[in-house]
């Protein structure tokens, strides 16, 4: 599998780390039902900010961490949340603000998309990934499965959803790695394209490019 190099950034909560944040920690019903894409940005940030010294960040900071985004950079509309173009502008004024030499995009891949986020993380950048909404017919509920894996290698599906951003952390030729909601799962690649073509759009069901910037 093509992995991050380093840990992914945790949460200490009950004397366990978590694997990435979770937007459901938060009191904040709003933050809770459509946080997701905060806490993909903010964690990308952290990786990159820390590398080879994978931060373990107490929960009351990770929460009062994540209010304050969302008040500077990341504005969430009720129940909906932020779309794409939203969320790399936001993370565009972080990295900026955080002296990170890194850029974001918005990346409609379509068939590149897996090539892309192998890409990223061949280059050390956690890719954030997003599970669209349905589209164009919204009021359906087509979701895609979340799967675990367990200690024989086996993958066991252990929820499902759509209308969703994770962040990938590692890749192989049928599977992807994922942080969410501070829990390390798998998505299978043919499903996802499946699930993209069928009940969604590779507009809407996309990854945010970030690739660091070169001085002149």
């Amino acid at each position: 599998m093509i992995e991050l190099r380093y840990p992914y950034p945790g949460v200490l909560a009950d004397g366990l780390c978590s694997y990435g944040g979770s937007q459901m920690w938060s009191a904040g019903a709003n933050m809770r039902q459509c946080g997701c894409g905060i806490v993909a940005a903010y964690d990308l940030v952290r990786y990159l900010k820390n590398g080879p010294s994978p931060e373990r960040m107490p929960l009351e900071a990770y929460n009062r961490r994540l209010r304050e985004l969302n008040r500077r950079y990341f504005p969430l509309l009720p129940r909906l949340g932020i779309n794409g173009i939203l969320l790399v502008l936001g993370l565009n004024r972080l990295l900026k603000n955080e002296g990170l030499p890194y850029r974001a995009r918005w990346m409609a891949s379509g068939s590149l998309l897996w090539d892309r986020v192998t890409q990223m993380l061949l280059r050390d950048i956690p890719v954030i990934l997003s599970v669209g909404p349905n589209f164009p017919a919204i009021w359906k509920k087509h979701q895609l499965d979340f799967y675990v894996r367990t200690r024989d290698g086996r993958y066991r599906k252990a929820t499902a959803i759509s209308a969703h951003y994770v962040t990938a952390t590692g890749i192989d030729e049928e599977w992807v790695r994922i942080s969410s909601w501070g829990r390390m799962y798998y998505i299978n690649r043919r499903e996802y394209a499946d699930f993209v073509r069928k009940h969604s759009n590779y507009l809407f069901s996309n990854i945010v490019w970030v690739e660091r910037y070169r001085h002149v």
